[in-house]
């Protein structure tokens, strides 16, 4: 008699949902997720364009390589290479793919500047921030003061996602790092 074989609870969760697993995966590997990142970014780029940039004189978010950025209107100095600025950087990562990266805000430094590692030295992280001197050999060039979130941490004891609260998050830090343009102002003044 042939011995009974037995799934792990994972693979046995997975062929008791069967269809719901085969449905997620269309979706994700399918045009589904993508048309609702979209969405989620075209959201955010009206939103905080609206809410926080526009009343604080600042562009519009752009799109720009899935991320989402904007500088100060009228600020020459900011564009401290050619073609390129100091910006607000936002990324509302994927849920599914970009499992091992989180949600952020970032104050983008064009990683070509010649300056940069001396404005990112002056430049101080505001509250509940993190700055590239914390994680010198893990960052990637453009990156200099940011907060990131996962979609996991906006999952509540019962389960369910608290979207206002993940958009919220994208809202507070964007205000933050508007707030700070004064103090990039001082910093580039001071290293022209």
């Amino acid at each position: 008699m042939p011995k009974e074989y037995t799934f792990t609870p994972r693979f046995q969760l997975i062929v008791d949902h069967l269809k719901a697993v085969c449905a997620l995966v269309e979706y994700v590997n399918g045009a589904g997720l993508k048309k609702d990142m979209q969405d989620l970014s075209n959201h955010l780029q009206r939103d905080l364009s609206h809410s926080i940039l526009r009343p604080a004189g600042w562009e519009d978010l752009r799109a720009a390589k899935g991320y989402l950025r904007s500088s100060p209107e009228h600020k020459r100095k900011w564009r401290v290479v050619r073609g390129n600025a100091i910006a607000i950087e936002i990324y509302p990562a994927r849920p599914v793919q970009d499992v091992w990266e989180s949600s952020y805000v970032n104050l983008y430094v064009p990683p070509n500047w010649k300056k940069r590692s001396q404005f990112a030295a002056k430049l101080k992280a505001p509250p509940g921030f993190e700055h590239v001197s914390q994680h010198p050999d893990e960052m990637a060039d453009e990156v200099s003061v940011w907060k990131d979130w996962s979609y996991t941490s906006y999952v509540g004891a019962k389960g369910v996602f608290d979207s206002a609260g993940f958009i919220e998050a994208f809202r507070e830090a964007t205000k933050a790092l508007v707030a700070m343009e004064k103090v990039i102002d001082g910093i580039l003044e001071r290293l022209s």
